[in-house]
């Protein structure tokens, strides 16, 4: 059976981190359809690629999230927080490409966010 997870209260009292692909940054999952990742986080810059070479799906979509929040980003660096609806969708835009996002967000003990949410 595959995991469910479920936002709670206690969850949005904790900084979550995110450490992968060269990316790092600092998140807060604010309310059931919103995380924020704070300015300052480093995005990986070289996109997941497929065995041929071309671009995979995760990468494309991540294109076009960055292309959404140009101007929050210079250099590789966030200038401003950038709200999102969904962990995945934070990690895609993270690490240019896309895996399951719940693992790779750990609190300061390393508790990732898939333990803290899972039911």
């Amino acid at each position: 059976m595959k995991d469910t997870h479920k936002w709670r209260k206690e969850i949005s009292e904790i900084e979550f981190f995110f450490t992968d692909w060269g990316s790092e940054g600092s998140v807060f999952w604010l309310r059931r359809k919103e995380l924020v990742l704070k300015s300052g986080a480093k995005l990986t810059m070289d996109p997941q690629l497929n065995k041929d070479g071309s671009l995979n799906y995760s990468a494309k979509f991540c294109k076009a999230l960055r292309a959404e929040h140009d101007s929050k980003i210079q250099n590789g660096v966030t200038t401003e927080d950038i709200i999102f609806p969904s962990p995945n969708e934070l990690g895609i835009f993270m690490r240019y490409g896309g895996e399951n996002t719940w693992l790779s967000l750990k609190d300061k003990d390393g508790k990732s966010l898939h333990e803290w949410s899972v039911c």
